[in-house]
């Protein structure tokens, strides 16, 4: 009964999946099985990410010095990095750095390390994000923290190129912050059945004792205040997450209607 309810206030209107459960049954194969399947299916849709992404940057693979890829939801060696860099034919001498099995949160050090090679060295980097959480569903269960967590996620990948001159959004800086008395809240752990979140309701919590203090001392770094940002991209981590960081950084509803 729970179920229902849980996936319509997700307040997700349209998700993507390499599998739809109401067509195929994966929740007994084995997590070798589905890595091999992952690599199947991340690599046509992580060449989609990239070959947009170039283009939009006015870049060809050739040009790609540094090339970043952030996954928790499949592994392999030869890996998607190695693999992309020779389907899309980048240089024999791209820098490859693989970041995994950090969650959503794996995006941002990607990024900085991306940032750093061009900032330090002046190389053309790229990162790609590819997650098939739907790779990982599991065998039926009352269990809600896998009804919400895949009530929350679906399957997507996303890339970005960072430049030392072009045009575009600069990268100014970065924050982070960890909360090690709440580890148990959230873990993604290795089974024999795939790979199994537990994700509890306390999450928003936790992150509502510390947004607003981190996101006030990374713009006090900058002489800015939360009141001088006119946009926001909020991690949509669900309608929880999104309602916490709003309030506790005194957000209007249109301040975070495209998060």
């Amino acid at each position: 009964r729970s179920a229902p309810r849980i996936w319509r206030n997700a307040g997700v209107a349209r998700r993507h999946a390499v599998v739809d459960p109401r067509v195929e049954d994966i929740s007994t194969l084995s997590t070798g099985a589905r890595m091999r399947r992952f690599v199947d299916e991340a690599l046509p849709l992580g060449k989609e990410a990239l070959s947009a992404c170039l283009t939009d940057a006015g870049l060809a693979p050739g040009d790609v010095e540094m090339f970043a890829v952030v996954s928790c939801t499949g592994y392999a060696s030869p890996g998607v990095d190695i693999l992309l860099a020779r389907d899309l034919a980048m240089p024999a001498s791209v820098e490859r750095l693989h970041v995994g099995h950090m969650g959503c949160y794996a995006a941002l050090p990607a990024l900085a390390a991306v940032a750093d090679a061009t900032v330090a060295r002046g190389k053309v980097g790229v990162l790609l994000c590819v997650e098939l959480t739907s790779l990982h569903l599991q065998p039926a269960t009352d269990d809600l923290d896998q009804i919400v967590a895949h009530a929350i996620f679906s399957d997507a990948a996303a890339a970005v190129a960072v430049h030392p001159s072009a045009p575009g959004l600069e990268l100014v800086d970065l924050a982070a912050f960890t909360d090690s008395t709440a580890l148990e809240h959230m873990s993604w752990q290795v089974t024999d059945l795939g790979f199994r979140m537990n994700l509890s309701p306390r999450v928003s919590s936790v992150l509502g004792e510390h947004v607003a203090r981190v996101t006030a001392d990374l713009l006090g770094r900058h002489r800015l205040r939360i009141t001088d940002v006119d946009h926001w991209a909020i991690h949509p981590g669900g309608p929880r997450i999104i309602s916490t960081v709003a309030e506790r950084l005194g957000l209007r509803d249109e301040d975070v209607a495209a998060s």
